[in-house]
């Protein structure tokens, strides 16, 4: 007897910051959406042993990842996504809380380091249309500045309590494959007062750890911590804070900063 479509199991691989998850949806009016938003993600093969999460509508015993309607389902997987990756991968890589973008010829990429809820998935829907979308909220350096790519959905919002979860792609961005590496890394922080183009602050070591230490993922598991983000700093050739107002105004400052690390 045929499996219905509200009992069938869609097994679908995700991959980010180097890590798979498989995800078990049940139904397949779920599968398709969880599909449609992490396309840009989704990998055909499996590395090493994927962490395993069961995703469902329904009540919290239906799974790892539940909810009452799809877009519930959808608002809570990412979340759950993003943790399992990161505790995957503590003691192994700095994880900041940053959006990520590259250039597309070169893969020079700078990573924008902002507190949740302050602008980064904008500024990263924004120059995600010219440069190579990697991550809008977790971006995570190897120690030689490799840039590992984390294309989740991005969450829009779009009327009611819930943000929509829309990929990459569907939203115009660039998700070509790109060997990115740190090339600037930038505190960023949006301010509607600001007046004219970004304002671009270098930072002194001491005041670069100061703010990129709260912005950190399992710091603490890292080997010599503050001499691991110290050396990232080098590797991007200092940090610096910016103040700007819109996120298209980062723009000129990306490509001219990037150009000058080719």
């Amino acid at each position: 007897m045929p499996v219905p479509d509200e009992e069938r199991v869609t097994r679908l691989v995700v991959r980010g910051l180097g890590v798979d998850v498989a995800l078990e949806v049940v139904g397949a009016e779920l599968a398709q959406a969880v599909h449609s938003a992490w396309r840009d993600a989704v990998s055909p093969e499996v590395r090493g042993t994927p962490i395993t999460l069961r995703v469902a509508v329904g009540p919290a015993t239906a799974g790892d990842v539940t909810g009452a309607t799809l877009g519930e389902v959808l608002h809570y997987l990412s979340p759950v996504v993003t943790t399992r990756m990161i505790d995957r991968r503590a003691g192994e890589l700095v994880m900041l809380h940053a959006a990520a973008l590259a250039d597309p010829v070169t893969g020079a990429t700078a990573v924008l380091v902002a507190p949740s809820g302050t602008g980064k998935t904008t500024a990263a829907a924004t120059l995600g249309r010219s440069m190579v979308y990697l991550s809008d909220e977790t971006s995570a350096i190897t120690a030689e500045g490799h840039v590992l790519p984390y294309r989740k959905p991005l969450s829009v919002i779009e009327g009611g309590h819930l943000k929509t979860q829309r990929s990459p792609s569907e939203l115009g961005l660039l998700t070509t494959d790109t060997e990115a590496r740190l090339a600037a890394l930038l505190v960023i922080e949006r301010r509607v007062d600001h007046e004219g183009e970004p304002r671009v602050d270098p930072l002194a070591l001491v005041d670069a750890l100061a703010a990129l230490t709260p912005e950190n993922s399992y710091l603490a598991r890292l080997e010599r911590p503050l001499h691991r983000l110290a050396d990232l700093v080098d590797l991007a050739g200092g940090a610096h804070r910016v103040t700007y107002r819109e996120s298209a105004d980062l723009s000129p400052l990306l490509s001219r900063l990037l150009g000058a690390r080719r």
